[in-house]
């Protein structure tokens, strides 16, 4: 792993596929789940629901089907209308009622004070928001540390962690709660262990997420997420925003809920074949 994370510079996806390729015939070899091997904590996760930025009806619309099929957390992404957010966020909070946990992530969308006044008004509004994601850009760490100080709501960071010193250097400075993991970002699995072993040192809590990967690497995530006990929240909802799935085995999907299965690695037993056509 150490040759892995230090042949090229960045590349974190590309370190990431060969990492979790790694980490899978590890387990293999030992003849146990991959969740186990990492530390075996649960069998069993939750994950949010990611609602995308739309006309606010279309979101409510969304947040509504999302809870219809199951889901119970829901992240809403904001950011792009500063204080009228507030107003979005309100009107969705309405609709589901005070029963559906909401996460707000704003994608880097606003600035130090403008975070500070957004958040700090939908405490006065009541919200209940369950954390804030990645509120100002990922560069202004002294930004999320005046967010972090001004809020009572739980701050994660997102695009601001990609590696292990990222991650002490956030949590030394109060710079966010928490911390959000993806193996995206961190290059694999070798790289999010030491931010989770980080993280305990802390005692901050950790969430794990995914982009718009594959069932392979949410399954990967998964994996982590069901190992070890400080990753608490879960965003691993890429395989339910997908129309059709054509990987077989590894953890199952059943709307919010994600179940550990006992075959051994990441358990993916079929991988589609590429397919390619004859230019002509």
């Amino acid at each position: 792993m150490h040759a892995l994370h230090s042949c090229i510079l960045n590349n974190s996806s590309a370190k990431a596929a060969v990492d979790m390729a790694v980490y899978d015939l590890y387990a293999k070899s030992l003849h146990r789940p991959l969740y186990q091997i990492l530390g075996g904590a649960k069998q069993t996760l939750e994950t949010d629901l990611t609602i995308s930025v739309n006309p606010t009806e279309i979101m409510i619309h969304d947040s509504l089907a999302a809870v219809n099929q199951g889901f119970q957390i829901l992240k809403i992404k904001v950011g792009k209308e500063g204080m009228k957010d507030v107003e979005r966020i309100s009107q969705i909070r309405s609709a589901l009622g005070p029963q559906v946990t909401i996460r707000v992530d704003a994608n880097q969308g606003w600035n130090p004070k403008e975070a500070v006044r957004i958040i700090v008004r939908m405490e006065d509004l009541g919200l209940d928001i369950d954390l804030v994601e990645q509120p100002v850009p990922a560069h202004d760490l002294y930004g999320m540390q005046y967010v972090t100080s001004h809020s009572c709501t739980p701050i994660l960071a997102d695009e601001s962690i990609f590696t292990p010193r990222d991650a002490i250097r956030i949590l030394e400075m109060h710079g966010a709660d928490m911390l959000n993991i993806k193996l995206m970002k961190t290059g694999g699995i070798h790289h999010a262990l030491k931010i989770c072993s980080i993280a305990e040192i802390y005692g901050a809590e950790c969430m794990i997420g995914c982009m718009l990967e594959s069932k392979i690497a949410v399954s990967a995530a998964a994996h982590l997420a069901a190992g070890k006990n400080i990753i608490t929240k879960v965003d691993l909802d890429g395989p339910s925003l997908c129309r059709t799935d054509p990987f077989e085995g590894g953890p199952v999907y059943e709307g919010s809920c994600i179940k550990m299965n006992q075959d051994y690695g990441i358990g993916i037993t079929q991988v589609p074949k590429p397919i390619f056509k004859t230019l002509k």
